[in-house]
């Protein structure tokens, strides 16, 4: 149960991330303001029927996707090593991807979601 609330909270983040990036969120939303290009790294809280969630958002360039590992070079310049889960859905163009095809994708920008020090359940590469 732990594991779909966690998995729908990531997935309404996605969306939240898509639409800011489609323009979804209409000129000068929060939303676009702190989920647009720019981002760097987020932390968002949830609420949801007495339960919080912490999610990490990080955002960066590949530098290296080792076993388990996606390292990322975030705008900010800081390189942080994100854990990511077996069973992650990895997105690239929006297709789904096994985590070994991420070690060619060194230089694109990606997206990893995780909740708390958990490994990132979600991982989103763009174009």
């Amino acid at each position: 149960m732990k594991r779909v609330l966690a998995t729908v909270g990531a997935a309404a983040v996605v969306a939240s991330l898509a639409l800011v990036q489609r323009g979804g969120a209409g000129p000068g939303s929060l939303g676009a303001f702190f989920f647009g290009p720019k981002l760097v790294r987020a932390e968002v809280v949830i609420a949801d029927g007495g339960t919080v969630h912490d999610y990490r958002v990080d955002r960066g360039r590949i530098r290296a996707a080792t076993p388990g590992t996606l390292s990322l070079l975030e705008r900010d310049g800081t390189t942080v090593a994100v854990p990511v889960a077996v069973d992650a859905d990895i997105r690239v163009s929006g297709r789904k991807v096994p985590f070994n095809r991420l070690r060619r994708m060194t230089g694109r920008i990606a997206t990893t979601i995780r909740e708390g020090d958990q490994p990132a359940a979600t991982v989103q590469v763009g174009p």
